[in-house]
């Protein structure tokens, strides 16, 4: 009970001052659970390479040979990459080990992630401790046991929302937002130095160099920051200078960018997604101006065949797949447009997703359901949202950006977790009739996201204890024992997303037949599908990939890549039907 709400002792003992974290003991023991769990998610995951992960790693070694002009990219943003060359160059991995390596220095994000996170919740629970009235009804949750819903909330938004198990910039954006709000916070209770000030503009132009999308947030955050700050020149005065270190951090990279594309931009992931999700444009590759209305590319693939389709994309990009590398370079000429009908539907869509994510495991709503309980007679569930509102704007505009648009678990998990926690942190427990109910519904908030680490970690665990399997590493491995040297150009019947194997065997994926169009490839007869492996020939590729077995039952020729369930021909080898 006395953990449950604020006690008057609690808030005036000097030897525990208000938002300061809990015992060590206690900071120790989540640190180590953080430490032990985080180890398990990235070992289980360790082989987890996902496409946009491929183009971060191969622009951080690019970067390494080519220097800092390698991460001016449209489309993916330079600060991960930038520290993942940093991790390339102290280990220096070789193909085996490099996936393992990059998701340790995501482990590394991780835990950073934890340290601002603390911030955070510290800030957070002085705020919440400044503005508590002797009037209001009910009573707050202590310090003490919001510390601890902080910490078992991270650990639970580690396992389900933003994990480091994705290798992406997502730890880092949530890292910097913690930070972010932490700092508008301190700036809000008037208390802020100069040295605030100057970190919330840096915090925030780090984020832009995290993740294109942070650039227009950036500018809500930094309103929030001029209304947060009391009346004042010099108030004024330290607000204006969070602004210019903004833009002394992000100008340099948006500058260069406008110039590499000739143009005015800060980056192209959000109208390229924007032409995507609402008006119908494909999605990820293979844009050719369709629909009408989406623009008409600037730098089109050359499309080889009509009937299945067959691109060709091996210059000027690099990369092992070059459509990924830098996608903003084939989507050029795009022009994203407001579509009431297209806009609608992507706004069901994410309005689907963000309902996928706050269900996830069930562990929000048995938490509601108890704080239902707790504040039902005489408690509330917090005022002072107004109040603060210069502080909480921009989380509402993050979860607004992406309605627009598309939205994943990663993209908003460290920003749900911030409101989440000011959630707990304003409720007003009413008082009980016994103090058992109350403790039994209390350890619900606690109990539900612990039990789904563990059902998440015991998954993991499973994971680890089962056979070690790496099938990109079998297939870069078999493309060389196969006489397939680096440096080769291939060809897939299927789509080049995802395929680390190149990357691992420092090959390039240059023509593809997409993957909805195989079935046209497989309807062809023997001798169309000779004009088609000639012409994969023609685009300079000499052999060809696929992992559909009709394919591969459908010709002679085909050799299976040892132990994978990839196969691979030669071009130059005649087509047969097999009986």
């Amino acid at each position: 009970m006395h953990q449950l709400r604020g006690s008057q002792a609690e808030q005036q003992d000097p030897l525990s001052p208000a938002g300061a974290p809990p015992k060590p003991h206690v900071r120790i023991f989540f640190w180590c659970v953080a430490l032990v769990l985080g180890l398990l998610h990235v070992w289980a995951h360790r082989h987890s390479i996902n496409p946009d992960s491929i183009s971060y790693i191969e622009i951080a070694q690019s970067a390494r040979e080519a220097g800092w002009k390698s991460y001016v990219n449209g489309y993916w943003s330079p600060l991960y990459p930038f520290l993942l060359s940093i991790v390339f160059r102290i280990f220096e991995p070789g193909p085996l080990w490099e996936s393992t390596v990059v998701i340790f220095a995501n482990f590394a994000i991780y835990l950073a992630n934890l340290a601002c996170f603390e911030w955070f919740l510290r800030e957070l629970i002085l705020l919440r401790d400044a503005s508590n009235r002797p009037a209001e009804r009910g009573f707050p949750i202590s310090s003490r046991t919001l510390w601890i819903c902080g910490y078992v909330f991270f650990l639970w938004a580690g396992q389900f929302w933003v994990t480091p198990g994705w290798v992406t910039p997502d730890l880092c954006v949530a890292g910097l937002g913690y930070l972010a709000i932490a700092a508008l916070i301190r700036i809000h209770r008037g208390q802020a130095s100069w040295a605030t000030f100057v970190f919330f503009g840096a915090v925030l132009g780090l984020g832009y160099l995290a993740k294109a999308p942070m650039f227009p947030l950036a500018f809500v955050f930094l309103a929030c920051g001029f209304l947060a700050v009391s009346s004042g020149r010099r108030a004024w005065t330290r607000a204006a200078l969070s602004v210019l270190v903004f833009f002394i951090i992000a100008a340099p990279f948006a500058i260069s960018l406008s110039r590499a594309k000739g143009r005015m931009t800060f980056g192209d992931s959000g109208r390229i997604n924007y032409a995507e999700f609402v008006n119908g444009a494909p999605k990820y590759v293979h844009w050719v101006g369709e629909p009408p209305g989406t623009g008409i590319p600037t730098h089109p693939q050359r499309r080889l065949l009509g009937e299945p389709p067959l691109y060709e994309f091996a210059a000027p990009i690099g990369g092992s797949y070059p459509l990924w590398y830098d996608p903003s370079y084939w989507y050029e000429g795009i022009k994203p447009h407001f579509s009431l009908r297209g806009q609608l539907m992507a706004l069901y869509r994410t309005m689907s997703s963000y309902l996928r994510i706050f269900s996830v495991t069930g562990t929000l709503y048995a938490v509601l359901v108890a704080l239902f309980f707790l504040v039902r007679k005489s408690g509330s569930w917090g005022g002072r949202w107004m109040e603060e509102k210069f502080v909480w704007i921009p989380l509402v505009a993050v979860f607004g950006m992406y309605a627009l648009v598309h939205v994943e678990p990663r993209f908003v998990g460290g920003f749900g977790l911030m409101l989440l926690m000011r959630l707990l942190a304003g409720v007003r427990l009413a008082k009980p009739a016994g103090e058992g109910a109350l403790s039994g519904l209390a350890s619900v908030i606690i109990l539900a996201p612990a039990l789904a680490i563990v059902f998440s970690t015991g998954k993991n665990l499973n994971d680890i204890a089962g056979p070690a399997a790496f099938e990109q590493w079998e297939v870069a491995r078999g493309l060389h024992e196969m006489g397939i040297p680096q440096g080769s150009n291939l060809g897939s019947i299927g789509t080049g997303l995802g395929a680390y194997w190149a990357h691992l065997a420092g090959v390039r994926i240059i023509a593809e037949i997409p993957g909805e169009d195989q079935s046209v490839f497989l309807a062809s007869d023997a001798e169309r599908k000779q004009a088609i492996v000639g012409k994969f020939a023609e685009a300079g590729a000499t052999t060809i990939v696929t992992k559909n077995i009709a394919v591969v039952n459908s010709m002679e020729g085909w050799r299976q890549v040892r132990g994978t369930h990839f196969y691979l021909r030669e071009t130059g080898t005649p087509v047969a039907k097999r009986e």
